[in-house]
């Protein structure tokens, strides 16, 4: 007979992901295991179907790191009535716009960890205790990577400015266009795309027009891309959806000391207030805060690394903590 799980995770599991909250999701898996915790991993496409077993063979905690959406509001809503289970939400990317006025107000999560607060949660979690902990990135994941990686660009003698994305129409990419259409040969700009994910075909189009590159290839250590770039840009729209709350490029880029360039999207504000190396401008005023730091660079200095804040670690301790707590009430 196995040993009942102590935390079951409602996580995508994968080796090696490409997405920021797989990245989350494997992060607080290794450490989570590293700490010895026995785990049940489900899919959150196998969710549902799963629910039976979760309610018959509860953990001491539930913890879910996609959204939450519909379906972990809906699943926390049954959960919390009929098991014992704690239950967790990990506030990644909220989309709750669609919960159904029937679902909400009801007892779903009992705790958020979030990167801010926000009341559609609280909306659809009324009791919950809410743990403010920006949900980072895994510092070693950064360790080590070398310049160079693309030496006909960097031989122009003009800065490189990096953007790490899909090429979506949602990501506010043509902001890029804006920037190389007004500062021209002034500036080199690579988009680092997935090579697994199909681009949308007239993003592609637009930005090769505008002279903007973009690079498909696989990439073996991500630090190589941001120790190759003078300047990392983030320009997706503020009431944009297409990332994850945190953007996790933007805190890679810090991690390498690379100066970072962004709009205020998500969390962003809240979680780099004051931090150095980092300029926000809005979308409008995007390209003529590229071509300021062109003008003067040293007006914006290098990050000196993560923030501790937002060291990812931070969140298997609390979740330690809380399946501590919940495991001394089972």
């Amino acid at each position: 007979m196995t040993a009942r799980a102590q935390i079951t995770l409602v996580a995508e599991d994968h080796a090696t992901p490409a997405e920021g909250i797989n990245v989350v999701s494997r992060t607080l898996i290794d450490d989570l295991r590293a700490r010895g915790a026995a785990l049940r991993i489900i899919p959150p496409a196998r969710l549902l179907p799963n629910l039976p077993r979760m309610i018959a063979q509860p953990s001491d905690l539930t913890v879910f790191t996609h959204g939450p959406g519909v379906r972990t509001v809906l699943a926390s809503a049954m959960l919390r009535r009929l098991s014992r289970s704690h239950l967790v939400w990990v506030a990644t990317r909220p989309d709750l716009a669609q919960v159904p006025r029937w679902l909400r107000a009801r007892l779903t999560a009992h705790t958020i960890i979030c990167n801010r607060p926000r009341a559609e949660l609280a909306s659809v979690a009324p009791d919950a205790r809410v743990i403010i902990q920006p949900i980072g990135i895994a510092p070693e994941r950064l360790a080590g990577g070398v310049s160079g990686k693309w030496p006909v660009l960097a031989a122009k003698g003009v800065p490189v400015a990096v953007h790490v994305g899909h090429l979506r129409r949602s990501r506010g990419l043509e902001r890029l266009s804006e920037v190389k259409a007004r500062l021209g040969d002034r500036i080199e700009i690579v988009v680092v795309a997935s090579p697994y994910f199909d681009p949308d075909p007239q993003v592609v189009q637009e930005l090769t027009a505008a002279g903007v590159h973009i690079d498909r290839g696989f990439v073996a250590q991500m630090a190589d891309v941001y120790h190759s770039a003078d300047l990392y840009l983030f320009p997706a729209p503020p009431e944009g959806a297409g990332a994850i709350e945190l953007p996790l490029s933007v805190l890679e880029a810090l991690a390498c000391s690379c100066p970072v360039i962004t709009t205020r999207f998500g969390a962003l504000p809240d979680a780099l207030n004051r931090v150095q190396g980092v300029r926000f401008a809005d979308c409008a005023d995007f390209a003529a805060a590229v071509a300021d730091w062109i003008d003067a660079p040293a007006r914006l200095p290098a990050p000196s690394g993560l923030p501790a804040q937002l060291n990812a670690h931070r969140l298997a301790d609390w979740i330690i903590d809380l399946q501590r707590g919940a495991g001394c009430k089972t």
